[in-house]
């Protein structure tokens, strides 16, 4: 707490629009040391080419659906979440996922760290620049009337 300040709670909630093709991320809360995002994935997606992350933490929380994650600096090790599960990705530690089910995949993204000069890097060390190894990022398709809440 900074000079007294008060800090206050805040309710969010996990209630994204489903898709049918591409991916949605939606940032619900942020503060000095963590971020909470919503994603949904249609099936056959996933996010980036295989990276780590220098000084942020994740764990994905799969709420609807299954992911299957591509873990280790050769992505040969598989891991698979569904529903109630989640995955501890400390940073340094290599991944990438993909929506392995035939329905919308729904995933709560946590990050923590220490600040925000978080860099991505590929298996052989090197920086990668912004958000260029997108797996399927095609533009969303909303499923019309269809939500996770």
């Amino acid at each position: 707490m900074e000079n007294g300040k008060e800090v206050l709670a805040k309710v969010v909630q996990l209630r994204t629009q489903l898709v049918s093709q591409g991916h949605t991320r939606h940032l619900l809360a942020e503060t000095d040391l963590m971020t909470l995002r919503i994603h949904c994935y249609s099936p056959g997606i996933g996010e980036n080419a295989l990276h780590s992350h220098t000084k942020e933490d994740h764990i994905f929380v799969v709420l609807e659906g299954t992911a299957q994650f591509n873990t280790g600096r050769d992505g040969k090790t598989v891991v698979k979440a569904s529903k109630h599960q989640a995955i501890v990705l400390p940073a340094g530690c290599y991944y990438q996922f993909c929506n392995s089910g035939d329905t919308p995949l729904v995933m709560a993204r946590i990050g923590a760290g220490p600040d925000k000069s978080d860099t991505r890097l590929n298996p052989d060390g090197t920086p990668i620049p912004g958000r260029t190894h997108e797996q399927g990022a095609a533009k969303p398709v909303l499923i019309e009337g269809a939500f996770f809440e």
